[in-house]
């Protein structure tokens, strides 16, 4: 009888979702599973194909090491730079342009295992891996103060309306907008006259965060053009399964309105969310001529709370940010019968968007998402 005989792994046809290929030294067939099916033409596991334009960057990520960040690590997307416990770690990266968004910062490794990661720059955050990403931490690219998070991005609709003064009554800036509304300002009466409330900033962008980008500023205030800042901008994609035990967090912080929750998009055949996944907005800051700025977005699906008056008599509270389903408030209106000065309070900032993109059934969702994601099929190729 002739004996069975082929290439060693040579790869020789589709059975359903399962490649049949030569095993090892060429004496039998063997069969393996594929987790995006099997493309009989190419006579391969159908790949992933990522949102945003990152597949050449994920072909490259088997070549790359695994990367393990400790306990306590910052990444910055400005210029790449990853320090893990206080160490410096190279990470391949690659600066990749969008068209009405802003750049992205690809990160590109073999597998990450992190704990508490602190994302900062001005490019938007990404990471492509080969295997596994593990998160148990908490893994940010939130907003801080003013200081916005990586890939907030602002345009004409989606920022807030700027605090203004009629004859001493000054209205409240708006909330930043993005999955939802911001919060509007609220509006301010003396006997001199009335500055109506900032306008909210409204809802942008698309529930697939493509392109990829955060969240949106509050208005500015006429005190030094400060405002809130919008939340970052987070895109996870992985050939295997994505496992977030801990917190990932794009979230939008308070200085004087809110800032909108940012965007996060987690792609890969499997993802396993157990912890928490948050693009919360900032709430609102009180009405003062310095105001008593209010919470940053929690990590939780409780709402920021606003800031409080800080100002006896003359000023108005914030309004909360919006969390989970909650929708951003505004802030309190406020009017004197005489003609002194008063300050309304600042809306909250809106959610951001979460999407899940991954094969049929690969969503297992056991832990807290605040807003609710969106989910789709995982492209392939």
């Amino acid at each position: 009888m002739p004996t069975f005989a082929c290439a060693a792994n040579q790869a020789l046809r589709c059975n359903g979702d399962n490649l049949v290929r030569c095993n090892g030294d060429g004496t039998a067939e063997t069969t393996e599973t594929c987790m995006l099916g099997c493309s009989n033409p190419a006579q391969r596991c159908n790949d992933v194909a990522p949102s945003n334009g990152l597949a050449s960057y994920i072909d490259v990520s088997s070549g790359e090491p695994d990367i393990d960040l400790g306990m306590m690590s910052t990444i910055n997307t400005d210029n790449g730079t990853v320090m893990a416990d206080g160490k410096s770690v190279t990470v391949r990266s690659a600066l990749m342009a969008q068209a009405s968004a802003p750049t992205i910062l690809v990160f590109i490794v073999h597998s990450l295992t992190a704990e508490n990661v602190t994302i900062t720059g001005s490019n938007a955050f990404a990471l492509v891996s080969n295997g596994d990403i593990a998160i148990a931490g908490v893994f940010a690219a939130s907003a801080n103060s003013d200081v916005p998070g990586p890939g907030r991005f602002n345009e004409a609709t989606c920022r807030g309306g700027n605090s203004m003064s009629v004859g001493g009554a000054f209205n409240g800036a708006g909330g930043g907008g993005f999955g939802t509304a911001g919060g509007a300002g609220g509006s301010a009466t003396n006997t001199l006259g009335t500055s109506a409330g900032g306008a909210s900033g409204s809802p942008t962008g698309n529930p697939t965060l493509t392109p990829l980008r955060g969240g949106c500023d509050s208005g500015t205030y006429f005190v030094g053009l400060k405002s809130g800042s919008g939340g970052g901008a987070i895109q996870l994609v992985s050939r295997t399964k994505i496992i977030i035990g801990g917190v990932l967090a794009a979230n939008g912080s308070s200085f004087i309105g809110g800032g909108s929750g940012g965007g996060i998009l987690l792609e890969a055949p499997l993802v396993d969310v157990t912890g928490t996944v948050v693009a919360n907005g900032g709430a609102g800051a009180g009405g003062c001529l310095f105001p008593e700025v209010g919470e940053n977005g929690h990590l939780d699906a409780a709402p920021a709370i606003g800031g409080g008056t800080g100002c006896s008599g003359t000023g108005a509270n914030g309004g909360n940010g919006g969390a989970g389903t909650v929708p951003a408030g505004r802030g309190t209106s406020i009017s004197t019968p005489d003609a002194g000065n008063v300050f309304a309070g600042n809306g909250g900032g809106g959610v951001g968007r979460i999407r899940i993109n991954t094969a049929p059934g690969g969503f297992h969702r056991a832990g807290l998402f605040s807003p609710n994601p969106s989910t789709g099929a995982i492209a392939t190729r």
